[in-house]
């Protein structure tokens, strides 16, 4: 950390507790007196304070990477290789600035901490909650059951029973607890399972040669510059492999882009903007991809000779796509629970994702999708209803944009280049002053642009935090590790990853939560992603830092630690179906992981 920063941030070796004797750094002895005790209480309050920061940054990250994903053009991008570079930030920033400090070698344990710690903790916690919160009914062919039978205008209560109905159809009898309900996630899990097992065989590389030195006692600065010597090359290689694998990987996930899991991230952040405080509108949102599914129709259509100005329609496939997008706020304003809503109803729920129309509007649409004139439409006449509806606001606000801006011309009031530079400085105006009614009238271009806006100010500001809380972070864990007399490799490997990781916690069990195949899938998908990032992109740089920095790698328990868990994981990963007692198992490998690796030491190992 450079002098500026270091100034701004309290050294937890000032603190009660803690003194400098012949230029050397002593803690008292745990438990020994009431100055001690207060020191503690500082220190633990200040890590706090820094894990509470940390852990909101990696939420802006989190959150403004997956704004991105309702940007079509970038959608793609954000998911493939976005996503996972930003989640391992976090992590990589702790590894990083504890290998340049003046006291790099016995730092780096602290950054070996939370790669282990945050490798172990993602593939056994939030795993194992996983399961928990994603489990339903085991059948007699051992499969996990997420039939579910609704049919058409069907309410959301109607398909949470479906849901129940289908766990208690075809389950075993008389099965025990830890057998009756479990996952069965898609063979993408099994196949992604191959990756994380090859991708943390770059540890070898390095730990090859350091078992040489394994059971070198005591780590004197002759044995480590020793050791350092004889892994530099090493690590050199190491160092590439790991960049290649991370490479690798990347293109890896480009190539499934397109597949079903990606598109439920997609539709995920599209629900969840939807229903946050955000002023963005509905069409706003979703037009983008109402687009490019007409854009498919109207490709097939023109290939035919049919081809329109625009059309309204979609292929069965992109139309279900945007019933499902929709049907969570069917079900919030079906109130009755009957699979209709009336125009009342409809109203409010436009209203609800800032779409000003007036009830005659509404009326009058609605309308066209009731031939019975009944006054209200199912789930089927509410999506061609919103199809509708969208599509033609779009098409209304362009056609309106277009006139404004040649009138402009005309009067030669406004040159376009000039325009548009207005146009961008009224936007920049309009978020300053977070201006929702203002919001609402822009077209979905605008709105697109100012979601891109307000991404990239979260992933900067949070990664500008990350980068500068993470150096004070590693010092006041390696602090508390001096003061409690145990190895700071244990605090951050348990500490660190409640600071850099709770938003993968978070999201997988919430993913899990919805009880079907796809989002469970989805889940543990997003686990197995961060374990080979920390494999490969983590990794690189302690590879980075043992070269370049001329350190010693002496942690042969903690790296034979996270070789184990993560090939127990893939076999895990390998089955059809994981039931409770697997969730149980992985729960309690967190806890068993921390004794194996001090058993480990207990006998020598470095």
């Amino acid at each position: 950390m450079g002098s500026l920063l270091s100034t701004a941030f309290i050294p937890p070796d000032s603190l009660l507790g803690c003194e400098e004797i012949d230029e050397q750094m002593v803690c008292l002895p745990p438990f020994s007196s009431a100055e001690w005790g207060w020191g503690m209480i500082q220190v633990l309050s200040l890590m706090a304070v820094y894990a509470y920061v940390l852990f909101t940054a990696s939420n802006m990250l989190s959150e403004g990477s997956e704004l991105l994903l309702l940007v079509p053009s970038l959608a793609g991008l954000v998911g493939s290789v976005v996503l996972p570079v930003l989640g391992a930030v976090p992590d990589g920033a702790i590894m990083l600035f504890s290998g340049l400090g003046a006291d790099a070698q016995n730092q780096l344990s602290v950054g070996v901490g939370a790669l282990a710690g945050s490798t172990i903790m993602l593939l056994t916690v939030p795993w194992g909650a996983a399961i928990i919160a994603g489990r339903v009914g085991i059948g007699k062919d051992g499969l996990a059951k997420y039939k579910v039978t609704k049919k058409k205008g069907s309410s959301g209560k109607t398909a949470r029973q479906s849901v129940h109905n289908a766990k208690m159809q075809g389950e075993q009898k008389n099965p025990s607890f830890l057998t009756a309900t479990g996952v069965s996630p898609l063979s993408s899990i099994k196949d992604n399972a191959y990756v994380m097992v090859g991708t943390s065989l770059v540890y070898l590389l390095i730990q090859g040669p350091a078992f040489a030195f394994g059971m070198e006692t005591p780590a004197t600065d002759a044995v480590n510059a020793e050791v350092s010597l004889a892994e530099q090359w090493w690590s050199l290689g190491g160092l590439i492999v790991a960049i290649l694998a991370f490479i690798g990987y990347l293109l890896l996930m480009i190539q499934q882009a397109g597949g079903a899991d990606h598109a439920d991230k997609v539709d995920g952040a599209i629900i969840k903007m939807l229903h946050s405080n955000s002023p963005v509108t509905l069409s706003g949102v979703l037009y983008p991809m109402i687009a490019d599914g007409q854009q498919k129709i109207n490709s097939v259509r023109k290939s035919k000779g049919l081809m329109r100005s625009y059309t309204v329609s979609l292929l069965d496939k992109d139309k279900r796509r945007l019933g499902k997008v929709l049907q969570p706020f069917f079900d919030k304003y079906d109130t009755d629970g009957d699979g209709k809503i009336d125009v009342s109803e409809m109203h409010a729920l436009l209203a609800d994702v800032n779409e000003q129309v007036s009830t005659e509007k509404v009326k009058g649409w609605m309308a066209k999708m009731d031939p019975s004139n009944s006054g209200s439409i199912d789930t089927s006449e509410f999506v061609d209803a919103m199809l509708l509806y969208i599509t033609a606001k779009a098409h209304e606000q362009s056609e309106e944009a277009d006139e404004r801006k040649k009138s402009a011309i005309l009067k030669g009031d406004v040159a376009p280049e000039e325009e548009e530079k207005s146009s961008s400085e009224d936007e920049q105006e309009e978020e300053d002053v977070e201006m929702p009614e203002d919001l609402q009238q822009m077209g979905w271009k605008e709105q697109q642009a100012h979601i891109m806006k307000r991404s990239a100010k979260m992933m900067g500001v949070g990664t500008l935090i990350i980068l500068v809380f993470s150096d004070p972070m590693v010092d006041v864990m390696s602090n508390v590790g001096a003061r409690l007399s145990i190895p700071p490799f244990y605090v951050a490997f348990v500490l660190a990853p409640l600071a850099s990781n709770a938003s993968e916690f978070i999201a997988s069990y919430n993913y899990a939560g919805k009880k079907t195949q796809k989002t469970i899938t989805v889940s543990l998908a997003a686990l197995e992603g961060a374990a080979c990032m920390n494999n490969t992109f983590c990794l690189a740089i302690f590879m980075g830092l043992v070269f370049f920095k001329q350190l010693a790698w002496k942690f042969s328990a903690e790296t034979i630690a996270v070789l184990l868990i993560e090939l127990i994981v893939g076999l895990i990963a390998l089955r059809p179906t994981m039931p409770m007692w697997v969730a149980i198992f992985l729960l309690s490998l967190f806890p068993a992981s921390i004794v194996f690796i001090a058993a480990l030491e207990a006998i020598g190992l470095d």
